[in-house]
Protein backbone atom coordinates (compact mmCIF):
# COMPACT_ATOMS: atom_id res chain seq x y z
CA UNK A 1 0.00 0.00 0.00
CA UNK A 2 1.36 3.18 -0.72
CA UNK A 3 0.06 6.04 2.05
CA UNK A 4 0.52 9.91 2.01
CA UNK A 5 0.49 11.89 4.60
CA UNK A 6 -0.60 15.61 3.97
CA UNK A 7 0.94 16.94 7.36
CA UNK A 8 3.50 15.59 9.25
CA UNK A 9 2.91 16.07 12.78
CA UNK A 10 3.04 14.01 16.52
CA UNK A 11 -0.24 12.56 15.28
CA UNK A 12 0.77 11.74 11.75
CA UNK A 13 4.45 10.64 12.90
CA UNK A 14 3.27 8.51 15.32
CA UNK A 15 0.77 6.39 12.89
CA UNK A 16 4.00 6.48 10.41
CA UNK A 17 5.72 5.00 13.21
CA UNK A 18 3.81 2.33 13.93
CA UNK A 19 2.85 1.34 10.38
CA UNK A 20 6.68 1.01 9.56
CA UNK A 21 7.24 -1.20 12.34
CA UNK A 22 4.75 -3.18 11.28
CA UNK A 23 6.18 -3.21 7.28
CA UNK A 24 4.35 -3.70 3.83
CA UNK A 25 3.48 0.17 3.28
CA UNK A 26 5.13 2.77 1.58
CA UNK A 27 5.00 6.07 3.01
CA UNK A 28 4.84 9.54 1.63
CA UNK A 29 4.63 13.32 3.06
CA UNK A 30 3.77 16.70 2.86
CA UNK A 31 4.15 19.72 5.05
CA UNK A 32 4.54 23.03 4.76
CA UNK A 33 7.12 23.20 7.87
CA UNK A 34 9.65 21.70 5.69
CA UNK A 35 12.50 22.04 8.56
CA UNK A 36 15.43 20.00 9.66
CA UNK A 37 13.93 18.25 12.11
CA UNK A 38 10.74 17.12 9.98
CA UNK A 39 13.74 15.45 7.71
CA UNK A 40 14.83 13.56 10.30
CA UNK A 41 11.65 12.76 11.79
CA UNK A 42 10.34 11.17 7.91
CA UNK A 43 14.17 9.66 7.85
CA UNK A 44 13.78 7.24 10.94
CA UNK A 45 10.14 6.45 9.94
CA UNK A 46 10.64 5.54 6.38
CA UNK A 47 8.89 8.21 4.80
CA UNK A 48 9.52 9.93 1.82
CA UNK A 49 8.97 13.91 1.84
CA UNK A 50 7.36 15.34 -1.55
CA UNK A 51 8.05 19.12 -2.95
CA UNK A 52 3.70 20.02 -2.82
CA UNK A 53 0.33 18.44 -3.01
CA UNK A 54 -0.01 17.19 -6.54
CA UNK A 55 3.28 14.89 -6.14
CA UNK A 56 1.83 13.59 -2.75
CA UNK A 57 -1.42 13.16 -4.95
CA UNK A 58 0.74 11.46 -7.44
CA UNK A 59 2.37 8.62 -5.38
CA UNK A 60 -0.36 7.96 -2.64
CA UNK A 61 -3.60 5.46 -3.58
CA UNK A 62 -4.48 6.70 0.37
CA UNK A 63 -4.08 10.37 2.00
CA UNK A 64 -4.53 10.86 5.26
CA UNK A 65 -5.00 14.31 6.04
CA UNK A 66 -3.88 15.17 9.16
CA UNK A 67 -3.57 19.31 9.73
CA UNK A 68 -5.40 21.57 11.73
CA UNK A 69 -9.19 22.29 11.56
CA UNK A 70 -8.78 25.77 10.15
CA UNK A 71 -6.63 24.05 7.40
CA UNK A 72 -8.77 21.07 6.28
CA UNK A 73 -10.99 22.45 3.75
CA UNK A 74 -8.86 25.03 2.38
CA UNK A 75 -6.03 21.80 1.57
CA UNK A 76 -8.67 19.42 0.71
CA UNK A 77 -10.06 22.49 -1.99
CA UNK A 78 -5.95 22.84 -3.21
CA UNK A 79 -5.37 18.98 -3.25
CA UNK A 80 -8.87 17.34 -5.47
CA UNK A 81 -8.00 18.50 -8.42
CA UNK A 82 -4.91 16.45 -8.08
CA UNK A 83 -6.68 13.44 -6.80
CA UNK A 84 -6.45 10.17 -9.31
CA UNK A 85 -8.95 7.74 -9.61
CA UNK A 86 -9.48 5.28 -7.17
CA UNK A 87 -7.70 7.49 -4.26
CA UNK A 88 -9.36 6.96 -1.36
CA UNK A 89 -8.85 10.74 0.55
CA UNK A 90 -9.22 10.30 4.36
CA UNK A 91 -9.90 13.62 6.48
CA UNK A 92 -8.99 12.68 9.81
CA UNK A 93 -8.93 16.18 11.11
CA UNK A 94 -10.62 17.61 14.37
CA UNK A 95 -13.45 18.98 12.62
CA UNK A 96 -17.26 19.41 13.31
CA UNK A 97 -19.80 17.48 10.97
CA UNK A 98 -20.76 20.41 8.75
CA UNK A 99 -16.80 20.96 7.98
CA UNK A 100 -16.50 16.90 7.38
CA UNK A 101 -19.69 17.12 4.84
CA UNK A 102 -17.92 20.21 3.28
CA UNK A 103 -14.52 18.22 2.62
CA UNK A 104 -16.59 15.56 1.26
CA UNK A 105 -18.47 17.74 -1.16
CA UNK A 106 -15.31 19.03 -2.41
CA UNK A 107 -13.78 16.22 -2.72
CA UNK A 108 -16.92 14.12 -4.90
CA UNK A 109 -17.04 17.52 -7.12
CA UNK A 110 -13.58 18.09 -7.97
CA UNK A 111 -12.35 14.36 -7.99
CA UNK A 112 -15.42 12.30 -8.45
CA UNK A 113 -13.45 9.09 -9.28
CA UNK A 114 -11.83 9.56 -6.21
CA UNK A 115 -13.44 8.33 -2.86
CA UNK A 116 -13.91 10.06 0.82
CA UNK A 117 -14.07 9.10 4.43
CA UNK A 118 -14.79 11.11 7.26
CA UNK A 119 -12.18 10.00 10.27
CA UNK A 120 -12.64 10.69 13.66
CA UNK A 121 -9.82 9.81 15.87
CA UNK A 122 -10.99 8.78 19.46
CA UNK A 123 -7.63 8.74 21.86
CA UNK A 124 -4.46 10.27 21.65
CA UNK A 125 -2.49 9.18 18.92
CA UNK A 126 1.66 8.76 20.37
CA UNK A 127 0.80 5.80 22.82
CA UNK A 128 -1.45 3.76 20.39
CA UNK A 129 0.25 4.60 16.79
CA UNK A 130 -2.18 3.48 14.14
CA UNK A 131 -3.60 1.10 16.37
CA UNK A 132 -5.34 4.48 17.70
CA UNK A 133 -9.16 3.88 17.57
CA UNK A 134 -10.71 5.86 14.24
CA UNK A 135 -14.49 5.72 13.60
CA UNK A 136 -14.85 6.39 9.92
CA UNK A 137 -17.92 7.20 7.93
CA UNK A 138 -18.98 8.43 4.31
CA UNK A 139 -18.70 6.79 1.35
CA UNK A 140 -14.86 5.24 1.48
CA UNK A 141 -15.34 3.84 4.89
CA UNK A 142 -15.52 0.55 4.60
CA UNK A 143 -12.85 0.81 2.04
CA UNK A 144 -10.47 2.50 4.63
CA UNK A 145 -11.69 -0.41 7.06
CA UNK A 146 -10.65 -3.04 4.55
CA UNK A 147 -7.39 -1.63 3.24
CA UNK A 148 -6.08 -0.88 6.58
CA UNK A 149 -7.13 -4.10 8.60
CA UNK A 150 -4.13 -5.96 7.63
CA UNK A 151 -1.75 -3.30 8.99
CA UNK A 152 -3.51 -3.92 12.64
CA UNK A 153 -5.35 -0.66 12.48
CA UNK A 154 -8.39 -0.47 14.62
CA UNK A 155 -10.92 1.36 12.66
CA UNK A 156 -14.78 1.39 13.23
CA UNK A 157 -17.82 2.64 10.83
CA UNK A 158 -20.86 4.31 12.15
CA UNK A 159 -23.92 4.49 10.05
CA UNK A 160 -25.46 7.80 9.41
CA UNK A 161 -25.06 10.61 7.40
CA UNK A 162 -21.54 12.10 6.26
CA UNK A 163 -19.58 13.57 9.51
CA UNK A 164 -21.28 11.26 12.61
CA UNK A 165 -18.22 10.61 13.32
CA UNK A 166 -17.48 13.56 14.11
CA UNK A 167 -20.50 14.41 15.75
CA UNK A 168 -19.77 11.45 18.21
CA UNK A 169 -15.57 13.36 18.21
CA UNK A 170 -17.52 16.66 18.99
CA UNK A 171 -19.69 15.30 22.04
CA UNK A 172 -16.87 13.64 23.31
CA UNK A 173 -14.60 16.40 22.73
CA UNK A 174 -17.42 18.84 25.28
CA UNK A 175 -16.56 16.73 27.78
CA UNK A 176 -12.52 15.97 27.56
CA UNK A 177 -11.61 19.51 26.47
CA UNK A 178 -14.43 20.93 28.52
CA UNK A 179 -12.53 19.27 31.84
CA UNK A 180 -9.26 20.39 30.47
CA UNK A 181 -10.49 24.10 30.55
CA UNK A 182 -12.38 23.32 34.27
CA UNK A 183 -8.76 22.18 35.50
CA UNK A 184 -6.84 25.25 33.78
CA UNK A 185 -9.07 27.74 35.43
CA UNK A 186 -9.06 26.23 38.88
CA UNK A 187 -6.01 25.28 38.76
CA UNK A 188 -4.46 28.99 37.74
CA UNK A 189 -6.45 30.47 41.25
CA UNK A 190 -5.14 27.42 43.00
CA UNK A 191 -1.74 28.25 42.04
CA UNK A 192 -2.21 31.92 42.70
CA UNK A 193 -3.13 30.85 46.42
CA UNK A 194 -0.63 28.81 46.98
CA UNK A 195 -3.06 25.49 47.73
CA UNK A 196 -2.21 23.97 44.10
CA UNK A 197 -1.48 20.27 45.68
CA UNK A 198 -4.06 20.68 48.27
CA UNK A 199 -6.67 21.01 45.89
CA UNK A 200 -5.53 18.17 43.13
CA UNK A 201 -5.27 16.17 47.01
CA UNK A 202 -8.38 16.57 47.72
CA UNK A 203 -9.94 15.85 44.42
CA UNK A 204 -8.13 12.38 44.75
CA UNK A 205 -9.83 11.58 47.48
CA UNK A 206 -13.23 12.47 46.18
CA UNK A 207 -12.05 9.68 43.49
CA UNK A 208 -9.86 7.61 44.70
CA UNK A 209 -10.33 4.71 42.66
CA UNK A 210 -9.79 7.32 39.26
CA UNK A 211 -8.16 10.06 40.98
CA UNK A 212 -9.41 12.79 39.43
CA UNK A 213 -6.77 15.48 40.26
CA UNK A 214 -4.15 12.50 38.19
CA UNK A 215 -6.20 13.34 35.47
CA UNK A 216 -6.37 17.06 35.62
CA UNK A 217 -2.84 16.92 35.92
CA UNK A 218 -2.77 14.55 32.55
CA UNK A 219 -4.99 17.42 30.55
CA UNK A 220 -3.12 20.55 31.27
CA UNK A 221 0.34 18.29 30.64
CA UNK A 222 -1.29 17.73 27.06
CA UNK A 223 -2.81 21.18 26.68
CA UNK A 224 1.15 23.22 26.81
CA UNK A 225 1.81 21.10 24.69
CA UNK A 226 -1.06 21.28 22.19
CA UNK A 227 -2.86 24.76 23.54
CA UNK A 228 -3.87 26.17 20.16
CA UNK A 229 -5.34 22.26 18.34
CA UNK A 230 -7.30 21.67 21.80
CA UNK A 231 -8.95 25.31 21.78
CA UNK A 232 -10.05 24.67 18.25
CA UNK A 233 -11.36 21.37 18.58
CA UNK A 234 -13.66 22.90 21.31
CA UNK A 235 -14.64 25.59 19.61
CA UNK A 236 -15.52 22.93 16.94
CA UNK A 237 -17.44 21.22 19.11
CA UNK A 238 -19.24 24.35 20.69
CA UNK A 239 -20.27 24.83 16.97
CA UNK A 240 -21.18 21.33 16.47
CA UNK A 241 -23.83 22.07 19.44
CA UNK A 242 -25.43 24.83 18.21
CA UNK A 243 -25.95 23.22 14.79
CA UNK A 244 -27.67 20.57 17.21
CA UNK A 245 -29.82 22.99 18.41
CA UNK A 246 -27.89 23.19 22.27
CA UNK A 247 -27.08 26.43 23.51
CA UNK A 248 -23.50 25.87 24.05
CA UNK A 249 -23.05 27.65 27.38
CA UNK A 250 -20.41 25.64 29.09
CA UNK A 251 -18.65 24.15 26.07
CA UNK A 252 -19.05 27.80 24.80
CA UNK A 253 -16.95 29.37 27.89
CA UNK A 254 -14.73 26.40 27.81
CA UNK A 255 -13.32 27.25 23.83
CA UNK A 256 -12.81 30.57 25.20
CA UNK A 257 -11.12 29.90 28.32
CA UNK A 258 -8.62 27.44 26.23
CA UNK A 259 -8.27 30.46 23.52
CA UNK A 260 -7.60 32.27 26.46
CA UNK A 261 -4.36 30.12 27.56
CA UNK A 262 -3.35 29.23 24.13
CA UNK A 263 -3.15 33.19 22.69
CA UNK A 264 -0.77 33.62 25.99
CA UNK A 265 1.02 30.76 24.97
CA UNK A 266 1.46 31.57 21.42
CA UNK A 267 2.59 35.59 22.80
CA UNK A 268 5.38 34.28 24.82
CA UNK A 269 6.92 31.99 22.54
CA UNK A 270 6.81 34.52 19.73
CA UNK A 271 8.49 37.04 22.35
CA UNK A 272 11.62 34.48 22.65
CA UNK A 273 10.07 34.40 26.37
CA UNK A 274 9.14 30.36 26.35
CA UNK A 275 11.02 31.14 30.12
CA UNK A 276 8.93 33.27 31.74
CA UNK A 277 9.40 31.98 35.28
CA UNK A 278 11.80 32.55 37.86
CA UNK A 279 15.31 30.83 37.97
CA UNK A 280 14.57 27.34 40.42
CA UNK A 281 11.01 27.17 39.73
CA UNK A 282 10.95 24.57 36.29
CA UNK A 283 13.64 22.24 38.62
CA UNK A 284 9.93 19.78 39.16
CA UNK A 285 10.25 17.49 35.78
CA UNK A 286 7.45 15.81 37.32
CA UNK A 287 5.17 19.25 37.70
CA UNK A 288 5.16 21.09 34.56
CA UNK A 289 1.75 21.69 34.59
CA UNK A 290 3.14 24.54 37.67
CA UNK A 291 4.91 25.74 35.21
CA UNK A 292 2.40 25.94 32.67
CA UNK A 293 0.34 27.56 35.16
CA UNK A 294 3.12 30.19 36.25
CA UNK A 295 3.86 31.20 32.71
CA UNK A 296 0.29 31.67 32.20
CA UNK A 297 0.11 34.23 35.41
CA UNK A 298 3.32 36.19 34.10
CA UNK A 299 1.66 36.79 30.50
Amino acid sequence: MRLGFLGFGEAASAIAAGLAEQGGCELFAYDLARDQALSERAARYGVRLVSNLAELAEQADLIFSLVTARAALPVAREIAPHLRAGTLYADLNSCGPRLKAEIGRVIAQAAPAASYASVAIMSAVPPLRHRVPLVADGPGAAHLREALRPYGMNIEILEGPLGAAATLKMCRSVVLKGMEALFLEALLAAEKAGITEQVLASLNVSFPDRPLGDLGIYLLERHGRHAQRRADELAEAAATLAELGIDPLVAGGAARRLRWSAQRLTGLAAQGGSRQVAVGEENEADQSYRVLLRRLDKA
